[in-house]
């Protein structure tokens, strides 16, 4: 049995070793300048790596495949099966319609044409001793991405452990509406502790003013993330970076300038401008690149934020120009009053519309809470909860709640129905595919 990864930086050397009884050792060179893990797959069995492949991207609609080896002695398992199916899976899930191969050896073309229904479309020079020695053209193959059945190679995907991720406070709400939302940073480190105890291994936070206002001052964020780290040390930490009230660029993104234990693990992209009841989210493309990038330099993972599908088709054009990365962690919203409606088929049109092995979380705003959070549990999915997105603890409004009640009426159910919650390493091996924490300043 083997399973299928993300690659990360870290694997490149073990990479290079599954390369070198095919004669592709030879990285870098004029053939392949480089091993782009942005777009790389590693297999792993017996707790190694027994199989790589890569692919590149071309053009908005084409893509190519790079590198892919497999250890001889784990042949005919089935893994370069799976390799070749993951990634060609993974391009069209990043919007691209073709894909272009080049191969010297007469058995693999073959190979690629029985299974994945390559064509030949021409032949290239090689400029490099490279693959075959003695055979000096590669024979270049073409296939569509959309039209085979895929998934019959890849190995069985176990149910994730589900991931809660507790939105604590809002830029909206106040205690008029529930008493019990936190505001200051003290309420907010003591709701953070509640609901990690009771499940949650996310907590999302805005920080607020003295007067209860919503602030993007980096003073209090660093406040709040360090009394959460000494008290929960273990709990991720996702800061806002919200534009709601009209925020400057700067403003927006001086959060992302904190170091040390107060650096948020995450942060929130918003991919798109919308409308709230009564008013507007403003999201300039120029401000979530400029977000999205500064997120990259910090190592802060980016929290994905999508109201609507279109904002969905700006993630994978940002995926493509490496804007923002692979493994990708995309909250949905359903039930805003101006955006998608809380309806399921919604969420089958959003779900179908992810990028390949999207860690994908769901919540469902005011009373839609309670049935799209369902949806999730039996759809694989994650679920964010919390006081941000609705105050009330039932569909009818008629029990206030608390962060607290919230994650653990989502606790209860998941472990009624048979599915794990996911404890704080889960979670991050789920989001960021074992990229360490805190690996910039």
């Amino acid at each position: 049995m083997f399973s299928i990864r993300y690659a990360r930086v870290t694997d490149i050397p073990d990479i290079l070793a599954l390369l070198r009884p095919y004669n592709m050792h030879h990285v870098p060179s004029e053939e392949v300048r480089e091993i782009d893990t942005n777009f790389f797959y590693v297999a792993e069995a017996e707790g190694r790596m027994v199989g790589a492949a890569g692919f590149a991207i071309l053009t908005a609609e084409v893509g190519k495949t790079t590198l892919m080896a497999v250890d001889a002695n784990f042949g005919r398992q089935g893994i370069g099966l799976a390799l070749q199916a993951k990634r060609m899976l993974a391009m069209h899930s990043l919007g691209l319609e073709k894909v272009i191969t080049n191969a010297d050896r007469p058995e693999t073309i073959r190979w690629y044409q029985k299974h994945f229904g390559y064509r030949v479309i021409g032949s290239l020079k090689k400029v490099h001793s490279f693959g075959l020695d003695t055979v000096d053209t590669w024979i270049t193959l073409e296939a569509d991405l959309h039209e085979l059945d895929l998934h019959q190679f890849l190995p069985e995907i176990p149910i994730p452990p589900l991931i809660i991720n507790a939105a604590l406070t809002g830029a909206l709400h106040s205690k008029s509406g529930n008493p019990n939302l936190p505001l200051t940073p003290q309420e907010i480190v003591t709701d953070a502790e509640r609901v990690y105890h009771e499940g949650a291994t996310i907590v999302h936070i805005h920080a607020r003013d003295q007067a209860g206002r919503p602030t993007t001052d980096p003073t209090i964020y660093a406040d709040i993330i360090q009394r959460i780290r000494d008290r929960c040390p273990e709990l991720l930490i996702c800061a806002s970076t919200s534009g709601r009230w009209g925020e400057s660029i700067d403003d927006r993104a001086a959060v992302l300038e904190l170091t040390g234990d107060v650096k948020p693990d995450l942060a929130s992209l918003t991919l798109g401008s919308f409308n709230f009841a009564k008013q507007v989210s403003v999201n300039h493309p120029d401000t979530i690149i400029a977000l999205a990038t500064k997120m990259n330099e910090r190592g802060i993972l980016p929290e994905a934020e999508v109201f609507e599908p279109g904002m969905l088709d700006y993630a994978r054009r940002l995926i493509r120009k490496k804007i923002l990365t692979l493994p990708f962690y995309c909250n949905t919203f359903f039930g805003s009053p101006c955006t998608i409606a809380a309806r399921e088929k919604n969420a089958v049109v959003l779900r179908e519309a992810l990028p390949l092995d999207t860690c994908w979380s769901i919540s469902g705003i005011g009373h839609h809470q309670q049935r799209m959070t369902a949806w999730a549990l039996g759809n694989n999915a994650h679920v964010r909860i919390g006081l941000e997105d609705h105050l009330y603890l039932d569909a009818t409004k008629e029990t206030l709640a608390t962060n607290a009640t919230l994650v653990r009426q989502v606790r209860e159910v998941a472990e009624a129905a048979g599915r794990a919650v996911a404890t704080p390493q889960q979670t991050w091996e789920l989001l960021a595919q074992g990229r360490a924490r805190f690996c910039m300043t």
